[in-house]
């Protein structure tokens, strides 16, 4: 049973890593086309919390991925 919901918080660990590392991919896209904006400054500004946001939130997802990895070695 314990098992059964590491397995769970693993996959959805998983998710959420893979849309935030989506996002961020998709802001540097857009990151490029930049010098093309009027009110460049502010949209910048603007990515670069999204960034910070996002590469927090990745960072966070990765870190809790490892421990439940870890957590079903040691079950197993």
């Amino acid at each position: 049973m314990v098992t059964y919901k590491l397995k769970r918080r693993l996959l959805r660990a998983r998710v959420v890593l893979n849309q935030a590392i989506r996002q961020i991919l998709e802001i540097n896209r857009t990151r490029k086309q930049l010098p093309f904006f009027q009110n460049r400054e502010a949209k910048e500004k603007e990515i670069e919390q999204d960034l910070k946001l996002l590469n927090k939130i990745a960072q966070q997802q990765a870190v809790l991925i490892k421990k439940y990895e870890d957590e079903l070695e040691t079950a197993s």
